[in-house]
């Protein structure tokens, strides 16, 4: 008799599932990045249903978990080119390129016809029973079987690698993009799906390999519950800031044009971004900007702040800056890195502190009024650039100001 927590846990997941999955399908054709999120989420649904199968229906064992293998192999591929799509400065679609991510499917799809031509005894023994295999198809099936799941885990660790690495670089374009991260950086559950997902995955493999388990089957069905929630709650929510920001650059370049001339210009743009992904990570090194013109463009940058406060927009973008200086973006990005040594998200945030700065001393507002009027969205958001900038939270640096004045009377 399966456990009832286990099976709360399951029909849970399984619902979170069947729930999630339509709603990210039907949104497909306008966000192709949905497609492996909802593959990811579909693969983590039919692996959470294997205890109940194995247990409740015993006969059907042997067809579901040969239709279940291949699920395990399409969890690194699909969550790495869900996140690779989320954090692209291009609109995400399929592509042959991407095929290679799956090299480990076929030879589990092989893997999971040799297992159906598995007798149910010897089904049993491997699988239940956790038995030496008697026979030389089962002897096959276990040698490859443990061969997958050694590469599985080293597919595991890559994809690891790869998504820390794309985060990193996707968190760095948008402190060079934008003064506001609200709503656009990947959030926080990404990292705990992550971490979930490759702590069950090697418990998984330890169970298998070692014999014994690292946790018990209750701890693991509510890790899986985490992983899924947090992966569907993040999925259905998330948008792309970076795409956000190019298509918003492509409506204003085509302004004021007839349907032919957006068209061409348009695959202008496309041919222009291809070449800067190429060059992403060139910094700058056939650019024509003299060290005299970076240098007057960022006085010009300092000026417009001082005399027209454009730090107080809380959508501030550097697309928004390049129109009102009309000055490249590229240039003023390169500006602010090499010439000024920061990037856009803390050039803005500097002049915001320090707006900030007197109406904290006056202590006549909040400190989530204060943030908002100088330009930032949230308060978390106000407290950590403060306390980056400052050193002290905005209560420290009052309370420390106000001693001040005490000791200097």
């Amino acid at each position: 008799m399966i456990d009832p927590v286990i099976l709360v846990l399951t029909l849970v997941m399984v619902g979170q599932v069947l729930l999630s999955v339509p709603v990210l399908l039907g949104k497909v054709k306008h966000l192709p990045v949905n497609l492996p999120l909802a593959l990811f989420l579909l693969a983590c649904g039919v692996l959470a249903m294997v205890p109940i199968v194995r247990i409740q229906f015993l006969e059907e064992y042997q067809v579901f978990s040969a239709l279940a293998f291949p699920t395990f192999l399409l969890l690194c591929p699909c969550l790495w080119l869900y996140v690779e799509g989320i954090t692209s400065h291009q609109r995400w679609k399929p592509n042959r390129g991407h095929s290679r991510h799956f090299a480990l499917l076929l030879p589990g799809l092989l893997v999971s016809a040799m297992m159906l031509f598995l007798s149910k005894e010897e089904h049993t023994a491997l699988f239940i029973d956790d038995l030496d295999a008697t026979t030389l198809i089962g002897i096959v099936v276990s040698i490859s079987l443990l061969v997958i799941m050694v590469l599985w885990l080293g597919q595991c660790i890559y994809t690891t690698y790869l998504i820390a690495r794309r985060l990193i670089l996707y968190k760095k374009r948008l402190k060079d993009t934008f003064s506001n991260h609200e709503g656009k950086e990947l959030n926080w559950l990404l990292f705990i799906a992550g971490s979930i997902w490759l702590l069950i995955l090697s418990t998984a493999f330890y169970s298998n390999i070692m014999n014994s388990l690292l946790f018990n089957v209750r701890a693991e069905a509510v890790l899986s519950l985490l992983l899924i929630w947090s992966a569907a709650h993040y999925g259905l929510q998330q948008k792309s800031g970076l795409l956000e920001y190019e298509e918003e650059s492509d409506r204003e370049l085509c302004q004021g044009e007839d349907r032919l001339e957006c068209n061409e210009r348009a695959e202008a743009i496309k041919v222009n971004k291809i070449a800067l992904a190429e060059r992403e990570n060139k910094k700058y090194q056939r650019s024509a900007l003299s060290v005299e013109q970076a240098n007057r463009i960022a006085i010009k940058m300092n000026e417009v702040m001082k005399t027209e406060a454009l730090y107080l927009d809380s959508t501030l973008s550097l697309q928004k800056l390049s129109r009102h200086l009309t000055i490249s973006p590229n240039y003023i990005s390169q500006t602010l890195n090499e010439t000024l040594s920061t990037n856009f998200f803390d050039f803005i945030n500097q002049w915001r502190i320090e707006a900030a700065k007197p109406k904290i001393l006056e202590n006549k507002s909040t400190i989530l009024e204060v943030a908002l009027e100088v330009g930032f969205n949230a308060r978390s958001s106000f407290y950590k650039a403060f306390k980056q900038e400052v050193g002290l939270s905005p209560r420290e640096f009052r309370k420390q100001h106000c001693s001040s004045l005490k000791a200097s009377k």
